[in-house]
């Protein structure tokens, strides 16, 4: 992995599976894909409650040559996820900031349904409730796990920081997507003031951790989705007035306290912004989601592969790894190895988690492919 992403090429590709809430694989598939190998049977934890994404056992890092595990703080002391049965209308909790998180009968995810700042006042803001980054029971025993896993295991380490990691995204997590669409355009004065509030309780929140594990891992996590499909969410302009100078922040903090590689998620057409991403510290990006606009691997692996290295692309999660047949599969991974491995700085995985519609064999086919081809000084068949 280090070799890796130093943009060498290692004696083979370094695989993901399940190091972070956005490379890892959904609890109801996780159960499939355990009966179909033939595993043990056993009850899965949960390691993400929205997104209900599964912890990955060591029977199946070992069987797909899986190179990287999570070091996440835990939960604070302060605030429980209690999930309150609503009959037919499904399950909900309430998230740290106060938005109600809600999952339908038959769903698959909880999702935000009720906000908590019904307009755009500085003053709810103050009243709004606030994830508390100095929880001290975020961090209990964090070093001495971690340590653990520095001297007694090969794997990667890959940190992730507590109390949020998204500024635009949590936005619309407090006041609803349309109404934080139009605040961006008509109360700047607002949008300044949640965002500065929100970078203080982020920074905080990875000085915290990384002063307990910042020496020993590997990866450390960043995450704002800025685009979708076709094209960013919002100008160019905008984002570099609001929300870049403010991740150069962060990020720079982060620096200063770790030697980790600084792995950022945006899903979507992101093509645009690379390189202002690359200007403010960025070294990895996920989930390079090779279906959108300007999302081509090739492209992007010539025009940024010395800069970047990419984590994810590896098969296309929206038709090739659910839809598409065994030859398929095989042939969208041998691709994009070829587009994405050559000099180092690729990790394998899907793009984006493995959702609950993808077959257990897909997957296996998937993760095989990777470990057959997955090998420098190998020719992949064109």
């Amino acid at each position: 992995m280090q070799t890796a992403l130093n943009h060498q090429e290692p004696d083979r590709i370094p695989i993901d599976l399940g190091a972070s809430c956005v490379t890892s694989i959904s609890v109801s598939t996780y159960k499939k894909l355990r009966n179909y190998l033939g595993l043990t049977k056993k009850e899965i934890p949960l390691a993400d409650m929205v997104q209900q994404l599964a912890w990955v056992d060591e029977d199946i890092l070992e069987l797909y040559g899986v190179d990287v595990i999570p070091v996440w703080a835990n939960n604070p002391s302060g605030y429980t996820a209690e999930i309150v049965d609503d009959g037919e209308n499904g399950t909900y909790f309430f998230d740290e900031f106060g938005a109600k998180m809600k999952m339908p009968i038959n769903g698959y995810y909880y999702d935000w349904s009720e906000f908590p700042l019904s307009k755009p006042s500085i003053e709810l803001l103050e009243s709004m409730p606030w994830p508390d980054p100095a929880d001290t029971a975020r961090y209990k025993g964090l070093r001495e796990s971690t340590l653990k896993l520095r001297n007694n295991t090969d794997y990667a380490l890959f940190g992730m920081a507590p109390c949020g990691h998204d500024l635009f995204n949590q936005l619309f997590r407090v006041r609803g997507m349309v109404e934080g669409m139009m605040d961006l355009l008509t109360d700047l004065d607002f949008v300044e003031a949640f965002f500065d509030r929100l970078t203080e309780t982020i920074m905080k929140a990875q000085e915290l951790f990384l002063n307990e594990v910042g020496d020993l891992i590997d990866i450390h996590f960043t995450a704002d989705d800025i685009s979708g499909q076709s094209g960013p969410l919002f100008s160019p302009e905008l984002y570099r007035k609001l929300i870049k100078p403010r991740w150069a922040k962060i990020i720079s903090l982060i620096k200063s306290k770790t030697k980790a590689k600084i792995f950022y998620h945006t899903c979507g057409s992101v093509y645009q912004f690379l390189p202002d991403l690359i200007e403010i510290g960025v070294d990895i990006l996920n989930p390079v989601q090779v279906t959108a606009v300007g999302m081509d691997s090739l492209e992007l692996k010539r025009r940024f592969g010395d800069k970047l290295s990419f984590w994810g692309g590896g098969c296309d999660t929206q038709k090739i790894l659910p839809f598409g047949s065994s030859a398929e599969i095989r042939e969208e991974v041998k691709r994009r190895i070829r587009d994405l491995a050559p000099g180092g700085g690729f990790v394998f995985n899907p793009v984006h988690n493995i959702q609950p519609n993808v077959s257990a064999e897909n997957i296996d086919i998937m993760y095989k492919t990777a470990k057959e081809y997955g090998v420098y000084k190998k020719t992949i068949p064109a």
